[in-house]
């Protein structure tokens, strides 16, 4: 007798936890999400005005002026940060394409590298809903997502027993390629790799000659790029901690109206602290948990390390562009923990947290900065559209004629001698076709400290000074105008002199030789906040105030773990009016002109002609701390009164 068996129906449980085995399956889902990711419906933008986009066109500018990174270029951004921007004035399109193919061949391997092994079907709508929360999440990611893939393949070169040393080799040349490109990042990135080595050798994986060997190649791809790049990589790496030195008090904008934001990021950050906390304690009470120990504590040091700097980085300076940084990123820093920790219950906390982060996005986020989107068959069909244009446009990129902004009078007058713009405006240097030939900063606001300032100063007063400086009376978050680069102001006064003035610009000349400015007094007080310093000289001197404000035990934690607590002033003229402003530590210690208050761009032409403004001198300031619960300013503080003579 034969006996037929019915085959078993599949169940819906079997179906959903079905591994999938085949390659092509997998190599189409990565393709999909890699299409749905692709970040740009253009392939180059237009360049248009505005602060964000003048620095952006400033690096294209730089690209063919062939000046020495850390010498005449000290900027946030490197020689290699105008592959971010999406301008081709100077970089090619063949350039930006293959920086992009490179971009997403990597962007795909970390998709599939996320994929679980063995990847069943239910994986695949998990994975695919948590990366469309954080694919939508509003905010800067293709900077990070460079420094990300650094991260990742270090750390999951640690779970080998032997570290693949051609993936240590090239996670070194993306090192190399992040220290380029972006200063904050880059300097992190090297730490990483550094400490990276450095564990991987005293864990026994690394021998000490392999040890010597990757630094070696990390350090010949760092000069090798320094050549290249025109870059002086001694005084690059110096520049990088000056430009982060005194960026969390200039350019902090504290969140007046998105303090919920700011309570459940903190909390959010917390909550990791307490689950590696609680890992710890258990690792401690119960050894065998300590199985990977060392890895894993490595892991999450790095982790928790990068999740704290994002997260000071979203809100020190708390504007749109910032606030959602940390939400998005740390997001992607989580998953490294869920794919490099390699003890389950830490992992499955920390998808916890995931889950917690893209949750929090959905409800309290997304009502304020955009939507997530649903319809992923319209968008499909859109990215499709844009791919083809973006591959169309690749090869016929070209940019419209700019139109010039400045009077052709004064262009004809300028021709194709040097230029330089102050305080940010540098876009009006591409519009009007002029030579461009910038102090190291940039920009104005990014003077922050002394060194900075001073730099800015040593290139006005050099052979190589900008024939022509464009000037224009404004500065950023309620500063005084006079404030952020009172050094480089200096030398403008002994250098330059106005010449012409349109649409609220100064057009200041050269002078080939600069004034002499010599010391006559000084003299050194103790001011008390909320006191007020009478000031009664009327003499013919150039004044600067140098104050030293000192944080409390309150502001120095305030300091360390959100922002710096903040100042203003009140500039009192003897016309009998008081002007306030924000005033930033930093930028006191650094010096204020004192001489005169100036109002507007009409008296800036007077001050820089003549020193002075008609009835407009200073006659009393005062600084007091903003309010808050509890004040983060001990209440006395230095000043410093420094007299100078302009000679001829």
């Amino acid at each position: 007798m034969v006996f037929y068996h019915r085959p078993r129906q599949n169940s819906p449980s079997r179906l959903i936890t079905y591994p999938i085995e085949r390659s092509l399956v997998k190599y189409s889902f990565v393709a999909l999400l890699l299409l749905l990711t692709f970040p740009y419906l253009e392939f180059v933008q237009i360049p248009t005005p505005g602060i964000d986009n003048s620095w952006r066109i400033a690096l294209e500018l730089l690209q063919e002026k062939h000046l020495v990174w850390g010498q005449d270029i000290l900027f946030t951004y490197g020689p290699l940060g105008r592959w971010l921007q999406r301008y081709s004035i100077v970089t090619t399109p063949t350039e930006l394409l293959l920086v992009d193919i490179f971009f997403l061949i990597n962007v795909a391997c970390l998709f599939y590298s996320f994929l679980p092994n063995p990847l069943k079907v239910w994986h695949t709508p998990v994975y695919f809903l948590i990366w469309a929360v954080i694919n939508s999440m509003w905010g800067e990611w293709i900077h990070f997502t460079w420094f990300f893939i650094v991260i990742y393949w270090g750390l999951k070169s640690i779970r080998q027993p032997a570290p693949n040393r051609l993936l240590l080799c090239y996670v070194s040349f993306v090192c190399a390629i992040n220290f380029f490109m972006k200063v904050n990042f880059g300097v992190l990135a090297i730490g990483f790799m550094i400490s990276l080595l450095a564990f991987l050798y005293a864990n026994r994986q690394l021998t000490w000659a392999e040890l010597i060997a990757m630094l070696g190649f990390l350090g010949g791809l760092l000069g090798l790029g320094a050549y290249w790049l025109h870059t002086d990589l001694r005084q690059y790496v110096v520049s990088s901690f000056y430009i982060i030195d005194g960026y969390n008090e200039s350019q902090a904008i504290f969140p007046e109206n998105r303090l919920r934001l700011v309570a459940l990021s903190y909390g959010s950050f917390l909550l990791q602290l307490l689950a590696v906390g609680w890992y710890m304690r258990q690792c401690y009470v119960f050894p065998y948990k300590r199985k990977d120990l060392k890895g894993n504590l490595f892991t999450l040091f790095w982790v928790l390390g990068l999740s704290f700097i994002v997260l000071k980085y979203a809100f020190t300076r708390a504007d749109d562009g910032h606030i959602t940084a940390y939400v998005k990123q740390s997001s992607l820093l989580l998953v490294l923990v869920v794919v490099c920790v390699q003890q389950e219950w830490i992992q499955k906390t920390f998808a916890l947290l995931l889950l917690l982060n893209c949750g929090l996005y959905l409800l309290f986020y997304v009502p304020i900065f955009g939507k997530v989107p649903v319809n992923y068959g319209t968008v499909f069909a859109q990215k499709l559209h844009f791919f083809s244009h973006y591959l169309k446009t690749a090869g016929t990129a070209h940019y419209p004629v700019p139109k010039p902004t400045i009077p052709a009078s004064i262009r004809q007058e300028i021709k194709n001698q040097t230029i330089d713009v102050i305080p940010n405006d540098i876009a009006e240097v591409y519009f009007n076709g002029l030579n461009y030939n910038p102090r190291p900063t940039l920009q104005s606001y990014q003077s922050y400290n002394a060194y900075l300032d001073r730099k800015n100063r040593e290139k006005y007063l050099s052979p190589s000074a900008p024939d022509w400086i464009i000037y224009r009376y404004e500065a950023l978050d309620g500063k005084y105008p006079l404030a952020d680069e009172t050094q480089t102001l200096l030398a403008i006064l002994q250098r330059y002199r106005p010449l012409y003035q349109s649409d609220g610009r100064l057009f200041l000349k050269k002078d080939e030789q600069p004034k002499t400015v010599r010391l006559i007094r000084q003299h050194t007080i103790q001011l008390q906040l909320g006191e007020k310093l009478r000031l009664t000289d009327s003499d013919s001197l150039l004044h600067i105030l140098y104050a030293k404000p000192h944080y409390n035990g309150y502001g120095m934690l305030l300091n360390l773990l959100f922002q710096p607590p903040q100042m203003t002033m009140q500039l009192g003229a003897e016309d009998q009016t008081t002007v306030s402003y924000r005033v930033v530590p930093a930028l006191l210690k650094k010096g204020l002109l004192i001489t005169s208050r100036v109002d507007n761009v009409k008296e800036m032409s007077e001050f820089i002609a003549t020193t002075r403004v008609s009835n407009k001198r200073l006659t009393e300031l005062c600084f007091q701390q903003s309010l808050r619960p509890i004040p983060g300013f001990t209440p006395g503080m230095e000043i410093t009164i420094q007299s100078f003579q302009l000679g001829l």
